[in-house]
């Protein structure tokens, strides 16, 4: 009988510590998931926050001042990435213009000098005296100029 009694008892608590076991398993799993949800939250609006499409005013200024330009009428912001890593900066920043001689003579605060370096006559390359800047001069289908500013440093 005591036996029996015991065999009872072990087997109750074996079953009541299974289904503890269970819930506390299962509790951490939840606790992970969150986590992973946060951190892949996290990281996606860090990437949002340096990527980006849409052009305000006040992230207009900021590429005005990022890359000593001034936007006006006759440029189009297209797309800004910032690719910087700890103390490595390296930003870039698309815009379209109709007429590239016209906005550099205009619109870009800085001194440029032809990088004759490039062989390649599919685009015109210009840096940024005394600054680690270039300006990439392309020609679209549309007649139309992309202008591929970069800074790294």
């Amino acid at each position: 009988m005591k036996n029996e009694t015991a065999v009872k008892r072990d087997k109750k608590f074996s079953e009541e510590f299974k289904k503890e076991l269970r819930r506390i398993v299962l509790e951490l799993l939840l606790l992970l998931s969150l986590l992973l949800i946060v951190f892949t939250g996290i990281c996606i609006k860090e990437y949002l926050d340096k990527h980006f499409t849409h052009f305000n005013a006040e992230r207009t200024a900021l590429m005005e001042e990022i890359f000593d330009i001034r936007v006006d009428d006759s440029v189009k912001l297209i797309r800004y990435e910032d690719d910087s890593i700890l103390a490595a900066i390296y930003e870039k920043l698309e815009l379209e213009t109709d007429n590239y001689e016209r906005f550099m003579s205009e619109n870009v605060n800085a001194v440029l000098e032809p990088d004759e370096s490039c062989n390649d006559r599919s685009f015109l390359l210009y840096n940024y005296k005394d600054e680690s800047k270039d300006l990439k001069v392309e020609s679209q289908a549309n007649g139309k100029y992309l202008i591929t500013l970069t800074h790294w440093d």
